[in-house]
């Protein structure tokens, strides 16, 4: 059938035009109702033939297909499978809906692949690479498998394809393999005459995966630059904005000329750019810095109703960025109006963004603008009355109390359900500050009932995360409801009640919220009470609970907190949860990536400022963020650095940082993860102003983090979450990978037990080690 399908068919439909005859051929489910009841009679090479012939006949959404996939499954028929039939196999399952289900299945195909993968014909080996990619299949033992046996075929047997697909398929999965990367630059990457033989595709796909995951080969890249400049009149708009956004990624300029030359390209074919290229594009050359006049007509496009609406919250977000760093703020507003114009919503990603540029510049109406079209799109009234007081918090930070005092007055006014208690404590609180302001506009001060429950918001923007897209118009629930129990069970003003409501309230409901609870609060609290900073990083502030705990242990010396969160209706919730608690002089909080928004502090609080960083974001981010700390000389000499989560689910860059970086005293603190009786670490160390560099971890180290990556992945996506036991084994590679590595850290606590306790004590010890205490 396969064969004969255009003959048969006579085209029409997807597929070559296969799908739509098939269906209507009596023989197809003659077939598949013949074959059905005998396919554990099938050998594993028919099984894969199978496989393979439904997926070339874009038949992927039969059942016939996954039921033959478990039938190749069972009854040992892998352990005898030919290498051909089990790369078959696994190409024609990538397409597999369910993510449980395609993981079972690729669980059993990795193990013909991890004990003979040496056997594989070349062909064979690529595939499977490819198809592990594709499926999404994290298991480390697979790639380091694949790269072993690719080392051994002669070089001059990979084609182009061959090499590209590696390539892609170790960098789509996060798979960093320098040993792999090193051998396939030298061998291929930076030969002119192997190089020009790449197609588009292939030279794109190339330098997309090298990016993602940071691997520089600076004479691999310009050599693959100059061949697609070669090339520049063959591309399509996906392989200008992904040949771009690579050497954005990478911060590499090109050889002389590279960047205008491929802009140049693009300029003349940008009428063929849909939406999501636009903002890539436009993105890397801000990145770049490179004002070219394709950005104006991207720019045009990006007005027009149609591409406007086709955007999605990232690439406005990528948008808004990229048109403030080249300091045209016009610009950024202009797409923003341009959204609301067309029908479209911003979305939390885009306002995570544009919310940035209103903080870090200079006009406050411009900043009012936006953050009340985000409650607008928010459509809750609780949210409303939540982002119109951060909106008076940001005035009144910005010096404009008289202001801040009307807009909550007007606010007042025009709809009681746009008030909170917070809004109370806000309009005391400025009154006190300008009593003359008071006078003037002649309003009585109301003292307010006290807060009550109400129902759970139903909001109309979806949260940043990935996991949590699926909520729909649940998003943000349960972080308005562990606001709400702060108003409702803790005394205005009163820190630590805040704080204990916040755990009773998770407590209370078996709801896990991302807080530095328990033992852990017990390490933040005292590492910032021994550290005394004057200003101390948050990055990552959730629901403002570590903000809290860090700003009462460095009130007392007039310390400040400055909290960094990406998520704008999360920076919401903190200042919300800052100014009831009545920390807002002690704490700011900003909203927007640490790359782009880091740079700001350093004009705002001076170099060499910063006494105290503690990360609480996405673990593979924390020695980045911290290098980028390091680079702009924000870091006062004796600062100590402090990160959560570091065992679970895993940041062993980070941890090579501090044992192998600038870093004084590297410790690991034992603890247990609040309302879960795991063990998870936080691991410090104080920087030295006069200290090495970081030196460049092991290869092995790359595997660990592979590993940590898997692991969040499938604790975040599958549908069966990891029992205690997996934590545990994972905890056990983990640190073994640390060993094998060299940077496994002096460990304080129980380590390996259940239930550690953690003493103030404990802490002071480190700075006593540190030489920063006195014996």
């Amino acid at each position: 059938l396969s064969d004969k399908g255009p003959q048969l068919g006579g085209g029409g439909g997807g597929g070559g035009g296969r799908p739509s005859w098939l269906r209507s051929d009596a023989r197809w489910g003659q077939c598949c109702n013949a074959l059905r009841p005998r396919l554990n009679e099938l050998t594993a090479r028919d099984a894969a033939n199978v496989l393979w012939s439904l997926a070339t006949l874009d038949a992927r959404d039969d059942p016939l297909l996954v039921e033959t996939a478990e039938a190749l499954c069972v009854g040992g028929k892998l352990s005898v499978c030919d290498p051909v039939s089990v790369s078959k196999a696994a190409w024609a399952l990538t397409g597999l809906a369910s993510r449980d289900k395609r993981t079972e299945i690729f669980n059993h195909l990795a193990v013909p692949v991890v004990l003979r993968a040496e056997s594989f014909p070349l062909g064979a080996l690529t595939m499977t690479c490819y198809a592990f990619a594709k499926a999404d299949h994290r298991d480390a033992d697979v790639y380091e498998a694949l790269s072993a046996a690719l080392e051994r075929h002669p070089e001059e047997e990979l084609r182009p394809i061959d090499v590209c697909n590696v390539v892609w398929a170790f960098c789509t999965v996060g798979y960093r393999d320098d040993g792999l990367f090193a051998r396939l630059c030298e061998s291929h990457l930076t030969k002119p005459e192997i190089v020009k033989n790449f197609n588009p595709q292939d030279i794109t796909n190339t330098t997309w995966g090298l990016s993602k995951v940071a691997y520089v080969h600076t004479q691999a890249m310009n050599e693959l630059a100059l061949a697609g400049m070669n090339q520049r009149d063959q591309f399509k708009p996906i392989h200008f904005s992904n040949f771009l956004y690579s050497f954005a990624m990478l911060r590499l300029p090109g050889p002389e000329g590279f960047v205008k030359y491929i802009a140049d390209g693009a300029l003349a074919r940008i009428e063929r750019f849909d939406s999501g290229n636009l903002a890539i594009m436009v993105w890397a050359l801000a990145q770049l810095r490179e004002p070219h006049p394709v950005v104006d007509a991207a720019l045009e496009r990006i007005k027009q109703p149609a591409i406007c609406a086709s955007l999605t919250s990232r690439a406005r977000s990528m948008l808004f960025l990229a048109f403030f760093r080249f300091g045209r703020p016009n610009d950024v507003d202009a797409i923003f109006d341009a959204t609301y114009a067309c029908g479209a919503t911003v979305g939390a990603s885009g306002y995570s963004a544009v919310v940035m540029t209103g903080e870090h510049g200079p006009d406050a109406e411009r900043e009012m603008r936006l953050q009340l079209a985000m409650a607008k799109e928010a459509g809750d009234e609780r949210m409303w009355a939540a982002i119109g007081n951060s909106l008076a918090i940001r005035l009144a930070k910005r010096g404009r109390i008289a202001e801040a005092r009307r807009y909550l007055l007007g606010m007042r006014a025009g709809n009681s359900r746009h008030w909170s208690s917070v809004s109370a404590a806000l309009l005391a609180r400025l009154t006190e500050a300008d009593p003359a302001g008071a006078a003037r506009d002649e309003e009585p001060l109301y003292l307010d009932a006290p807060e009550t429950w109400v129902a759970p918001v139903k909001s109309g923007i979806h949260p940043i995360a990935a996991t949590r897209q699926n909520e729909g118009p649940h998003a943000y629930t349960r972080e308005f409801m562990t606001l709400q129990a702060v108003l409702c069970g803790a005394p205005q003003g009163d820190v630590d009640a805040c704080m204990m409501a916040i755990e009773q309230f998770a407590e209370s409901r078996s709801l896990w919220l991302k807080i530095t609870a328990w033992e852990k609060a017990v390490v933040v609290h005292e590492v910032a009470k021994h550290a005394k900073p004057m200003f101390a990083i948050e990055i990552g502030a959730y629901v403002g609970y570590s903000a809290m705990n860090i700003a009462r242990a460095i009130r007392p010396h007039g310390g400040k907190v400055i909290s960094l969160e990406v998520d704008p209706m999360h920076v919401t919730i903190v200042r919300n949860m800052v100014e009831y608690a009545g920390l807002s002089d002690n704490v700011d909080v900003y909203t927007g990536y640490c790359y782009d928004v880091i740079p700001h502090l350093l004009d705002i609080y001076g170099p060499r400022s910063i006494g105290m960083v503690f990360m609480d974001q996405k673990g593979t981010r924390f020695h980045t963020d911290l290098a980028l700390l390091e680079e702009l000389g924000l870091l006062a000499d004796g600062a100590v650095i402090l990160a959560d989560n570091v065992l679970k689910p895993g940041a062993p860059h980070y941890i090579w940082h501090l044992m192998h970086g600038p870093y004084k005293a590297p410790t690991s603190v034992s603890v247990r993860e609040f309302l879960l009786q795991s063990e998870d670490w936080m691991v410090m160390g104080f920087y030295d102003a006069n200290g090495p560099p970081v030196a460049a971890p092991p290869p092995i180290l790359n595997r660990t983090a592979f590993e940590s990556d898997a692991f969040r992945k499938r604790s975040m996506f599958d549908g069966v979450a990891p029992s205690k036991s997996d934590w545990w084994a994972f905890s056990q590679r983990f640190v073994d990978g640390l060993q094998r590595a060299g940077c496994k850290p002096p460990i304080v606590g129980l380590h390996g037990r259940d239930n550690p306790v953690i003493q103030p004590e404990d802490i002071a010890g480190i700075f006593r080690r540190a030489g920063l205490l006195p014996p």
